[in-house]
């Protein structure tokens, strides 16, 4: 899973890069002006921090993803500090 998420990030950190760096990089300053009025940047922009966040959330949000089904709730028990023997 770690795997997974460090390829997941690398590749959305890639897209952030195409998205809103090499516009930047051609066009300077002005791109950043534009930005308002282009949809179709914000809509990426907005896509990718959506991606980010998600990406950030996913071992919180789904234990059962870090273990097996039947080790979930002891993950869970863990993160809330209630270790059961």
């Amino acid at each position: 899973m770690i795997v997974f998420m460090t390829l997941a990030a690398v590749l959305i950190a890639f897209s952030a890069f195409c998205t809103l760096g090499v516009p930047y990089m051609l066009t300077g300053p002005r791109m950043l002006d534009e930005f308002s009025e282009n949809r179709e940047q914000q809509m990426m922009a907005g896509l990718l921090g959506a991606a980010i966040i998600a990406l950030f959330l996913l071992p919180f949000v789904s234990p059962a993803l870090i273990s097996s089904p039947s080790d979930g709730q002891v993950l869970a028990d863990l993160y809330m500090g209630q270790i059961q023997a």
